[in-house]
């Protein structure tokens, strides 16, 4: 009596690898993106303190703050260093300062590197909470669209 062998043929070996091949082909870019988009949502996290720092300004002082320095905070953007922020700036369109301020990315970010997201404020005439609109810059490609909130996707700066 013959003893049945066991174990897998070339082909079939072949084949795990190859569907293993896909399977990383496939997770791999989303995995990177979701790390991405996890880094963002921290970043952000450090605008909720600048968010609240300009509403208090502008509620002590019924106007947006024209410069960084009359907030409180360094002179030079690039001076605002967190861990996935590089830079911060107040910004102002129009002739009048309308409470914009933008943050740039750290290279840590991949595509959203050295991006700038801005923050505008939207004050109701009813008296109720400011409301704060965001997007990327508008020098951004394509790829940089599902790493940021689907709030700040497709946004434009236009004016205050």
């Amino acid at each position: 009596m013959r003893k049945r062998e066991c174990g897998f043929s070339l082909i079939e070996l072949m084949i795990v690898v190859a569907v293993i091949g896909i399977l990383v082909a496939i997770a791999l870019p989303q995995y990177q993106n979701y790390q991405i988009r996890s880094k963002v949502t921290e970043a952000l996290s450090v605008t909720e303190g600048v968010k609240r720092t300009l509403e208090i300004y502008y509620a002590d002082h019924g106007k947006w703050p024209v410069s960084n320095i009359e907030v409180g905070y360094p002179a030079e953007a690039r001076d605002f260093d967190t861990t996935y922020l590089r830079a911060l700036q107040i910004v102002s369109l129009d002739t009048e300062p309308c409470g914009i301020f933008a943050v740039r990315f750290k290279k840590e970010l991949g595509a959203l590197s050295k991006q700038w997201l801005w923050m505008k404020p939207t004050v109701p005439t009813d008296g109720g909470p400011i409301r704060w609109d965001c997007g990327v810059d508008a020098f951004s490609t394509g790829e940089t669209g599902p790493l940021v909130p689907k709030e700040c996707r497709g946004a434009k700066l236009d004016h205050c």
